[in-house]
């Protein structure tokens, strides 16, 4: 998995500045996403991403990302899941596993090697096909070394990154199961620092022992070939090359001829000195040509495996693959030559070693830039292909990359879009009701249409007028926001829609645009609500509690939207003038309502108040109520000024007639209940 780990090189790729900057890239973070989500749900993954800020949306796969927020999640997600880190990263590793099979690297790492051993041996080569993809990898190394158990052997793990071994026990035991149907442990042997490397110091031996078969029933159809103990924990078929026969074989190769077909090989012994190199080197290495026992370190630093070349090294390294940079003076500065091969020890010359290579190219104007060609390189050597593949590669990995990086702009805009139409919704609706405003969303038209009965409810503040001449503008403003804001909330606990406010003035209907036959008891409701919550609102002349009056009136309206630049929805009718007067006739702190709309009401479990015949302006004597609060006994109308004067205290025999609550019955136990406040010119009834 840290394969995928970036670094920024100097330019010279010096061992000094080997990494400048670790960066880990999107597809490391991209299946942490995908392990969080499938195994504990997308709303965990939104928890991470509130609590590590640097989270994008989506992470760009072949994009690098700084290594902090690889470290910040995998502890999040362990802190979540109340586990340690190393834990959570075995799982990690195991799923790692579990997610390359599911993607086309799944037939790349099937070929890796035919048993664990081969496999994790051959890991430093898949990396290096990797980077030709992930540009700037600096991936971890591995290496496998036999022990005299043959069902034991020790994985020597070199990283620049000190805690996410983790990851390897867990990848390496689901790599063991899944692809070799082996069952192992896995433990660590030491943690060291090698200070003789120039980089990845962090060692770490693990040893490995085979517990046998994960999965009995496709042990059935393997066939065994080879003795037990030699396969590293998995059985092969075919011919072991131990059994081959060299020496019945006749040399045809001389050494001219070797060194034409292998242009680029070195020989040298134990100490370093060449003795022999090939043709393509030999023009190549300027002073190669008169240099005195020329040594092996004199020409080339080792690049990977970053250590120092002496004996104990390469015999070390011999599993892995090597990388020597020249140090040639001659060579400008940007046209660094390099080679990339095998070591291999030439047994029957005593001590010496055979470094098998190839020139490092990735592109054709490596090629330029290092004075090379084609030829230079030998028909049978696969890198003519790879390096002609490969600019085809460079370009389709270039667009690959653009189209994800699109793909997750696109993604980024479609949901700044939807937040962007909630924010449209959400400003159509405080000006139309919903029905109304997804009908002209949709483009359909909306006609104006006739309702049979609403509730309309108008609301103003006491002494308003006074609070605006003696208060700043910008203070009235933020005082009616505050209040406004309260109401609002209000409207949508009862279900009712507001249809405007002008100034002071705040209007409620019940009943529009969906009709319901209970529209007055939610527009009472919601008037009771807001006479409470007026008085925890101070006013900012006097700062005491505020006081408003409240009118509802119930009957037919006609709705709908007025306007098109700056559409509207508005009510016309009788009922909406005969609501305002109920307003405007009222009381401080009172909640006045029509006869109409009290007959909605009465039985309904509200407390109402006759206030008998009032002279409302334009439409002369009507009988009003009031909708008493819970604070309320009842409403002292002796000085009430709207009372029609000529009234008389009702006898007896017509109290039945007066009883406002048509709950209770008239009987000699409910005469006790009814209490009469009377003066020369105006009377009460109230139900207590």
């Amino acid at each position: 998995v840290e394969f995928l780990a970036s670094a920024t090189p100097s330019s010279n790729l010096s061992h000094a500045a080997f990494y400048l900057k670790r960066d880990m890239y999107g597809i490391i973070n991209h299946v942490f996403q995908v392990l969080v989500e499938e195994r504990f749900g997308k709303d965990t993954w939104q928890q991470l991403r509130n609590k590590i800020d640097c989270i994008p949306e989506k992470f760009i796969m072949k994009h690098p990302y700084d290594d902090n927020i690889t470290v910040d999640v995998a502890e999040e997600c362990s802190k979540l899941l109340g586990i340690s880190v190393d834990q959570f990263l075995e799982t990690y590793g195991q799923f790692f596993v579990v997610w390359c099979h599911r993607t086309n690297y799944v037939s790349m790492i099937k070929v890796i090697g035919s048993n664990l051993f081969n496999f994790l041996s051959n890991l430093n080569a898949l990396h290096a096909h990797l980077s030709m993809t992930f540009n700037g990898m600096k991936p971890p190394e591995f290496q496998c070394m036999p022990s005299d158990d043959p069902k034991k052997f020790y994985l020597h793990y070199y990283s620049c990154r000190e805690n996410l071994f983790g990851i390897v026990v867990g990848a390496t035991r689901e790599a063991a199961r899944s692809l070799f149907n082996r069952r192992i442990s896995i433990k660590i042997i030491s943690k060291t620092v090698d200070n003789s490397r120039y980089a990845n110091r962090h060692h770490i031996v693990f040893e490995i022992c085979d517990l046998g078969y994960a999965d009995i029933k496709l042990a059935r159809t393997e066939t065994i070939a080879m003795e037990p103990g030699a396969a590293m924990f998995v059985h092969m078929n075919g011919y072991s090359s131990e059994s081959f026969d060299y020496q019945s074989q006749t040399e045809y190769v001389n050494s001219k001829v070797f060194c034409r077909i292998f242009p680029f090989h070195i020989i040298f012994d134990q100490d370093l000195i060449i003795k022999r190199v090939g043709v393509g080197l030999y023009r190549r290495l300027q002073d190669l040509n008169t240099a005195d026992k020329p040594r092996l370190d004199q020409f080339f630093e080792c690049l990977k495996p970053p250590v120092k070349l002496c004996k104990r090294s390469i015999k070390s390294y011999r599993n892995n693959d090597f990388i020597l940079q020249c140090k040639d003076k001659s060579i400008k500065e940007g046209n660094l030559f390099q080679l990339k091969g095998e070591m291999v020890e030439l047994e029957e010359h005593g001590s010496h070693y055979m470094f098998i290579c190839s020139p490092v190219v990735e592109k054709l104007t490596d090629l330029q830039n290092r004075g090379l060609f084609i030829s230079d390189i030998p028909l049978h050597d696969m890198t003519r292909e790879l390096l002609l593949l490969n600019e085809q590669r460079l370009a389709e990995f270039q667009l690959s990359k653009q189209l994800e990086e699109t793909t997750a702009q696109l993604q980024a805009t479609s949901v700044a879009l939807e937040m962007e139409k909630v924010k449209a919704d959400n400003l159509l609706h405080s000006m139309l009701p919903p029905l109304v405003s997804d009908r002209l969303r949709n483009g359909d038209t909306v006609e104006a249409g006739e309702y049979e009965q609403a509730s309309i409810m108008f609301s103003d503040i006491v002494g308003f007028t006074t609070i605006c001449s003696q208060c700043r503008p910008m203070d009235v403003v933020q005082f009616l926001n505050s209040l406004y804001v309260k109401f609002d909330k209000l409207t949508n606990v009862h279900d009712v829609y507001k249809v405007e406010t002008i100034g002071d003035a705040y209007m409620v209907v019940g009943g529009l645009p969906e009709p319901c036959a209970n529209h007055a008891e939610k527009v009472a409701r919601m008037a009771l609500s807001m006479v409470d919550c007026a008085v925890q609102v101070s006013s900012p002349s006097d700062n005491k509690p505020l006081r408003i009056r409240i009118g509802i009136h119930s009957g037919p309206v006609v709705a709908g939207v007025v306007g098109s630049k700056m559409p509207r929805y508005c009510l016309f009718g009788d009922t909406v003038n005969t609501a305002s007067r109920m307003e405007s006739h009222g009381l401080p702190s009172t909640i006045h309502i029509s006869e109409a709309c009290y007959k909605y009401l009465k039985g309904k479990g509200f407390r109402m108040q006759s206030r008998g015949k009032v002279a409302i302006k334009g439409k002369g004597l009507m009988n009003t109520y009031f909708v008493l609060r819970e604070c309320q006994r009842s409403i002292n109308l002796e000085d009430d000024p709207l009372r029609k004067k000529s009234e008389t205290v009702p006898p007896l025999s017509t109290l039945n007639r007066q009883l406002v609550d048509d709950k209770l019955p008239v009987t000699s136990n409910c005469l006790n209940m009814v209490s009469w406040k009377a003066s020369n010119e105006q009377n009460s009834c109230v139900i207590q």
